[in-house]
């Protein structure tokens, strides 16, 4: 049984209306059970008689002739029940779907290009950029970080200071009040760095939530095709899953500017950048249009 969390119910629609001519909204099946009775009647006749013949002449004979004769007639009639089950179609409209793009496309994630058909069954990131930016905020969960890890070099380093005499403290004092915010401050800019590099990311892809592998599929979602609140999917979503989709663009290192015109560079630059970012082994980042991520079978 398959547990979806995310499904594009428009992409299904069109593929089965493709398929069938038009749009399948539900399906029926009947079924028959035949009922019947049968009535038999019986009566019987005698008949006595003589004969006389015969037309040859050679012989003249008389026979006393008697018998019965049994009479039988039947009746059988005949009703017919029909019950006809209606079933319209939700989750498994996807079941149709997938059969059919099954039979047309080869869904390897090897043989994977522009415009084909994918099934990824992996664990994935689940990336929320508005979750995350959250979390980055000052005052946030970031400041709490940089709290927390400026007490530990704070700790760490004064136990390294008390290993000099006094005379050596005395004469460094300054010093050792520089390297200590020195450490501290390259710790900050740690998280300050995470925290421009998920502004720059929400300026490059125009959806808040993705999923990215590390074998190089990018997976952007929308909103409105999730089963569960979206604002909860970062926190309560992970592990190994199935994503269903197509290939809607390939970018990255190999992929030169289709003219040459100043947007195109610009685009291509930017596509080279998100590949740097998001820290795919692969070259090249494939961009999935996903049509269900569910678990199970």
């Amino acid at each position: 049984m398959k547990q979806f969390i995310y499904l594009d119910t428009d992409m299904v629609n069109s593929i089965i209306a493709q398929k069938e001519k038009g749009l399948v909204l539900e399906t029926s099946s009947e079924q028959e059970n035949t009922t019947g009775k049968e009535q038999s009647t019986t009566g019987s006749f005698s008949a006595n008689g003589s004969a006389s013949g015969g037309i040859w002449k050679f012989a003249q004979a008389q026979a006393e002739l008697s018998g019965a004769v049994e009479l039988s007639g039947n009746k059988h009639s005949q009703t017919v029940l029909k019950e006809i089950a209606t079933k319209t179609l939700h989750d498994a409209a996807f079941d149709i779907a997938y059969e059919q793009i099954s039979q047309e496309y080869n869904t390897d994630p090897n043989d994977a290009d522009l415009g084909s058909f994918v099934e990824l069954s992996q664990v994935f990131e689940f990336v929320d950029l508005t979750y995350i930016e959250g979390l980055l905020a000052e005052g946030g969960f970031i400041s709490f970080l940089k709290k927390t890890e400026a007490e530990k070099i704070r700790g760490a380093f004064l136990c390294e200071c008390e290993q000099l005499n006094r005379e050596q403290k005395r004469k460094s004092e300054s010093e050792i009040k520089k390297e200590l915010q020195k450490r501290i401050s390259e710790n900050d800019k740690k998280y300050d760095d995470i925290v421009e590099i998920v502004h720059a990311i929400k300026q490059m892809i125009p959806y808040s939530r993705m999923l990215v592998t590390s074998n190089g599929f990018l997976i952007p979602l929308e909103d409105k095709y999730f089963r569960d609140n979206p604002e909860t999917m970062a926190f309560k979503h992970g592990g190994y899953i199935t994503c269903v989709g197509y290939v809607t663009n390939v970018i990255g290192e190999s992929c030169l500017p289709t003219s040459q015109n100043v947007f195109a560079h610009l685009q291509t630059l930017v596509n080279q950048t998100l590949v740097t970012m998001l820290a795919t082994k692969e070259k090249d980042l494939f961009v999935v249009h996903p049509i269900a991520i569910y678990y199970g079978q």
